[in-house]
């Protein structure tokens, strides 16, 4: 069986591209939802959500490994990217929270 060669058209709606350096992961058992922002650098703090994108969790699975092959290749191409430590994010618990609720541990 041979494959066809995937075509793609952006819409009209979709052809400004928009820059992000925060995206906000929320989640549940029937999908995520991707929250693509900036933060506000006259308000810490905040950030500004311009786009979000909804998917199952085994289109999440599969765009996260996508993106994994996508770094290997340009690393291959263009040397180790360094990931320098985002503070403001760090600072402020964002995106999906991976521990289950319960309690909390007495100090």
């Amino acid at each position: 069986m041979s494959e066809l060669p995937i075509r793609v058209k952006v819409q009209e709606s979709a052809s400004q591209v928009v820059y992000t350096d925060a995206v906000l992961i929320n989640g549940n058992p029937l999908g995520f939802v991707l929250n693509f922002g900036q933060w506000a650098p006259e308000e810490p703090g905040l950030v500004r959500i311009y786009t979000r994108v909804g998917m199952s969790p085994n289109h999440l699975k599969l765009l996260a490994q996508l993106l994994t092959q996508n770094v290997a290749a340009y690393e291959e191409k263009f040397g180790e990217m360094v990931v320098t430590e985002d503070r403001a994010a760090h600072a402020h618990r964002i995106g999906f929270d991976t521990v289950p609720p319960g309690p909390k541990p007495k100090p």
